[in-house]
């Protein structure tokens, strides 16, 4: 046993003069200067690039699924909004409109505050503004059809439509006047047709409007007429929208918004921010911005060929001074600080138009505040809607001379 045990041994274990033997082999391969060929060192790499993406498209297919029934459990378990479901019928088409109505706790009521986002944005957008005006205020900020929770519309998203909704809004809600209304951005053009068609109905009065940093009609077309790489980047911005339509089907968009989360809680407040987890990365948002978007050229060739008549109640305009505004289409080909001076100087042209829409106009920029007022500059916005409320009321001291002394 123990002769057959020695020989089990030796053929188990290599002997001492194979090892010598492959250590030599080893060092005369070395010193001889001979090198791996480059056609092993590329057969390796692919193989190795199999593998790598081979790992990734399995990571990302797994979290394209899991994201997939993330955003289908999402859709099947909605929270309860926090406003209250407006029923209104335009042309036919009845649907839910979700408003927010705060304030007016104090009586008198001095009058009602209408807030409309930018191209995209909803109710929540102005939490802070709404926050910031006194109780004596009826304050109504709306999610238009198709955005957040309203139920979306069958018609296109022009300003002549969504005024019409937001008069259907109105009528629900009883409110007769004195109104105040508030637009951002492109929420601009909504609320100038609003009051354009307000103007000749007896049911509603408004008392001006507020036009924070809003859109108009003559800036795009100066923008692209700047250069070939404005026209490409805007319009790759434009196509950015679908894109992101795209992505919220599988969850991408939630990750980043997810990615974001100490810049979204910055902007909304502890209350809103469940609501604007649930919606803003989901796909019937994204696909109310779709149609927001495409609906802007339609506004704008309306506005220039026909054009709303003067307004005879005042506006207030409030503009962006930090100059930041298109500092991120620098990350576009070809567009340099020269062109991104030009664009702001656009922009700055369209906000000095906006002040000869009406019969009488204060106008303010805001030198440290970017294009996102309504989350910067909360109280600047407050503070000039009840100027116009006051003004309204006769009260000059507390009316439009006030803001003269704005900073």
């Amino acid at each position: 046993m123990r002769h057959g045990g020695l020989l089990l041994r030796a053929v188990a274990t290599p002997s001492r003069r194979y090892y010598a033997q492959r250590a030599a082999s080893t060092a005369a391969t070395s010193g001889s200067g001979m090198t791996v060929s480059r056609h092993a060192v590329a057969t390796e790499a692919k193989e190795v690039f199999k593998l790598m993406f081979g790992t990734f498209t399995m990571l990302l297919g797994g979290g394209m699924g899991v994201g997939y029934a993330v955003e289908n459990y999402k859709r099947m378990h909605p929270p309860m909004p926090p406003g209250q479901l407006v029923e209104i019928t335009v042309q036919g088409h009845q649907s839910l409109v979700h408003a927010q109505v705060r304030g007016g706790g104090r009586v008198p009521v001095k009058g009602t505050v209408l807030l409309d986002g930018s191209l995209g944005e909803t109710s929540f957008d102005w939490d802070k503004v709404m926050a910031a005006l006194p109780d004596d205020t009826q304050v109504i900020a709306i999610d238009r059809p198709g955005l957040a929770f309203s139920a979306p519309s069958p018609f296109a998203r022009t300003s002549d439509m969504i005024s019409k909704e937001y008069q259907q809004v109105l009528t629900q809600l009883q409110v007769t006047g004195p109104v105040v209304l508030v637009g951002h951005g492109t929420g601009g053009y909504h609320m100038r047709q609003l009051a354009a068609d307000l103007a000749s109905s007896s049911d509603v009065s408004v008392a001006g409007l507020v036009l924070v940093d809003a859109m108009h009609e003559s800036v795009n077309p100066a923008l692209k007429a700047i250069s070939p790489h404005v026209q490409e980047a805007l319009a790759a911005r434009r196509q950015n929208a679908f894109t992101l339509l795209k992505m919220s089907h599988v969850g991408l968009v939630r990750l980043v918004h997810t990615l974001q989360s100490k810049r979204n809680a910055a902007r909304f407040s502890t209350t809103s921010m469940p609501f604007i987890d649930y919606f803003t990365p989901s796909p019937p948002h994204r696909r109310g911005v779709v149609h927001e978007n495409d609906a802007v050229d339609a506004i704008e060739e309306a506005l220039t060929t026909s054009p709303l008549p003067i307004l005879q109640v005042p506006i207030v305009v409030l503009s962006h001074g930090n100059r930041t505004m298109f500092e991120s289409m620098k990350m576009e080909p070809g567009i340099t600080d020269e062109i991104v001076d030009d664009m702001e100087a656009q922009w700055a042209n369209g906000q000095t138009a906006l002040t000869k829409l009406g019969a009488t106009c204060i106008h303010h920029i805001l030198k440290d505040a970017g294009h996102d007022i309504p989350h910067e500059k909360p109280d600047a916005v407050a503070k000039a809607i009840v100027a116009v409320l006051d003004d309204a009321h006769g009260d000059a001291t507390n009316g439009l001379q006030s803001l003269k002394v704005m900073e």
